[in-house]
């Protein structure tokens, strides 16, 4: 019941603008000059994304910044550092701890763990902060 309170007091522009945040930060950590170059040499892959997937990684990014608002909200985190440390929390707790299994699992380099886990690490903390900020 208290969850569903809660959704309630959610701004959901501000849930927009931290998608969208997170959205962009990804882009640009993704870019040749910063990581770009680096993931391409590690995946082997090419920076072309699979165009028909661009809509659901959007919504992925949303329904992210919806959990994280949802979370703020619960933590009553008000301020810059309280959404960052909101963000912090889930990062770990989720974010790395999945990537984990993809050095076990997939064998993935070290390397490209990092370059994962830092995108997700700023992405979250930026949205954090806008969540806990603008209510």
């Amino acid at each position: 019941m208290y969850l569903l309170i809660n959704l309630t007091d959610i701004n959901l522009l501000s849930v927009l603008v931290a998608g969208i945040s997170h959205t962009v930060i990804g882009l640009i950590w993704f870019m040749p000059k910063l990581f770009g170059n680096a993931w391409v040499e590690l995946t082997k892959k090419d920076l072309k994304p699979a165009s028909q997937w661009i809509w659901a990684g959007f919504t992925g990014h949303l329904v992210m910044a919806l959990v994280l608002a949802v979370l703020v909200n619960l933590a009553g985190a008000t301020t810059i550092f309280g959404g960052i440390a909101v963000a912090f929390l889930a990062w770990i707790g989720f974010i790395v701890t999945l990537e984990i299994g993809e050095l076990i699992w997939e064998k993935i380099p070290f390397r490209l763990f990092l370059i994962r886990i830092g995108n997700q690490l700023v992405g979250l903390s930026v949205a954090g902060a806008i969540l806990a900020v603008w209510r």
